[in-house]
């Protein structure tokens, strides 16, 4: 499954961009195929650390895939700014396999599986926060002499 599509580019790019992209292949399938590339160099940084196809894709990944692909169909001369914009995306993709940088579609899911808060024990409890989960609440303690020195 491909991340962007050609409707994709043009509203990125515009339409004149794309037919000058288009107009300067040899192949009548670049677009598709620059997509393609796109995709599969996506997959090879995500695979690491997410389980592939995602079935959501999210807006970051479609502006990756298609900031990728128009590099690509610049195969002779990418201006600075298009070459710029690929250096970026690998560099983030790179961010995305190393953990340095989640996609935003991992953390709904990871968000709707832990929805219940999970207990914390004394030992991991912020400071000023009153823990309940223990054979002790605070009341009873309370209650309880304490050993002066």
């Amino acid at each position: 499954m491909a991340y962007a599509t050609r409707d994709d580019l043009v509203l990125r790019f515009g339409e004149t961009e794309m037919v000058n992209l288009e107009a300067m292949q040899t192949d009548p399938n670049a677009v598709t195929h620059a997509i393609q590339d796109a995709t599969e160099e996506i997959d090879s940084y995500i695979a690491v650390r997410y389980t592939l196809p995602i079935s959501n894709v999210p807006s970051t990944l479609k502006r990756v895939a298609c900031n990728i692909a128009r590099y690509r169909l610049y195969f002779q001369q990418p201006t600075e700014e298009v070459e710029n914009r690929y250096k970026d995306e690998v560099k983030y993709l790179q961010r995305l396999a190393d953990g340095k940088a989640v996609l935003s579609i991992l953390e709904a899911q990871t968000q709707a599986i832990s929805s219940e808060k999970p207990k914390q024990n004394p030992s991991t409890l912020p400071i000023g926060s009153t823990y309940k989960g223990g054979i002790f609440s605070d009341a009873t303690l309370g209650q309880m002499p304490s050993i002066d020195h």
